[in-house]
């Protein structure tokens, strides 16, 4: 998409992870998005190019012309829309293995035309948590459970790390003092994120904490997410200790920024904001829903679970590290211990490199 989120997340972290081990990666994506700008950055190879929906004639073609010119071997990726046209084309420049990479945590439509894409153009679906593979093959069970494989979302650990530089700038930007509470929540403004869940929780925190702080970070798709968030901010009487920060540049300012980050979504494929700050030193707060409990973990080490939708729960968590600076360090320690074992993107550099050459040689020409 234009926009960032999970899945350009990931499409930069694997293209910028595969190219540094040497391979010839080709990322594509819309022109003028934000994946074409920072791939760019990157040093990449971006091919712009606009999908506008299923099986689009000048797409296939322009990609089969693409895949035989570089002779690709894989084609990976990240959206339906693009499924139809890619998974033609990789099939017409000469039977590329062709991958779909799910990060949503719900399964794929049962229709018939679902059916058969996946049976005819899809080889293998990648999935970011094993809660996403349960969602997938319990929604789809015309899906082979072998032919959707769980890689874990890679975090850059020496990027994504404390520093109280960014904490004391970032801190200044939004108007914050050192002195403050700072409560964040970091992603697209949508419903299923349920900022509206630690807002409430912040209007029974309020009484015991003068010095709390919410932080909205992120982008808002439509302009009635943003009016609906500040209104019901208004409403509970909160507005005046929110700050709104839009779409982020600086997101590792922005998390060093925090002592806590919330995180009481419905539906998160894998929760890279909760990662990304655990990395950072910072303990999450996070709802029972999905992939989180993977990431934040259940043992109360690095960070703390509480049920979807219950913002007194959400509210007793936020109090119990709000008021104890010494607990908040010593979870941040841990929170970032367990990223840096268990989701480095090292390690999901070295799964997708085994699994794509994998599918390289269960293709006949690849392997002569």
């Amino acid at each position: 998409m234009r926009t960032w989120g999970g899945g350009e997340n990931w499409s930069l972290t694997a293209a910028s992870g595969l190219a540094s081990r040497g391979h010839e990666v080709l990322l594509i994506c819309q022109r003028g998005g934000q994946l074409e700008r920072r791939g760019r950055a990157a040093g990449l190879e971006v091919v712009p190019m606009r999908i506008r929906g299923d099986l689009n004639p000048v797409a296939v073609a322009s990609s089969v012309s693409l895949f035989r010119k570089h002779g690709t071997q894989v084609v990976c990726c990240n959206l339906d829309r693009e499924v139809r046209s890619l998974g033609v084309a990789a099939r017409m420049a000469g039977r590329i293995p062709f991958v779909r990479r799910r990060g949503s945590d719900y399964g794929f439509k049962n229709s018939l035309r679902y059916r058969l894409t996946y049976r005819y153009l899809v080889d293998s679906v990648i999935v970011n948590s094993d809660s996403t593979r349960r969602s997938v093959l319990a929604r789809n069970r015309w899906l082979s459970p072998d032919r959707v494989v769980r890689i874990y979302n890679g975090i850059d650990t020496g990027r994504f790390v404390r520093d109280e530089g960014l904490r004391a700038s970032f801190r200044s930007a939004m108007g914050f003092s050192e002195g403050d509470l700072v409560v964040g929540i970091v992603g697209s403004l949508l419903p299923r994120k349920r900022h509206v869940r630690l807002l409430e929780a912040a209007a029974i925190l309020a009484p015991r904490f003068p010095a709390l702080r919410i932080l909205v970070a992120g982008p808002s798709p439509k302009p009635s997410h943003l009016q609906n968030l500040e209104s019901a901010a208004r409403s509970l009487r909160v507005d005046s200790m929110v700050r709104y920060a839009g779409p982020l540049d600086d997101v590792l300012g922005c998390y060093n920024s925090l002592d806590v980050l919330a995180m009481p979504s419905e539906n998160e494929g894998f929760g890279y904001a909760a990662a990304e700050a655990m990395s950072c030193g910072v303990p999450v707060v996070a709802s029972d829903a999905s992939s989180l409990p993977e990431v934040v973990g259940t043992d109360g080490s690095a960070g703390l679970i509480f049920p979807l939708d219950d913002s007194q729960a959400l509210a007793a968590g936020l109090e119990t590290l709000l008021a104890d600076g010494a607990l908040r360090e010593r979870m941040g320690r841990a929170a970032a211990e367990r990223v840096r074992l268990l989701f480095g993107i090292g390690a999901m550099i070295n799964r997708l490199e085994g699994f794509f050459g994998k599918l390289t040689c269960e293709r006949p020409p690849a392997c002569g």
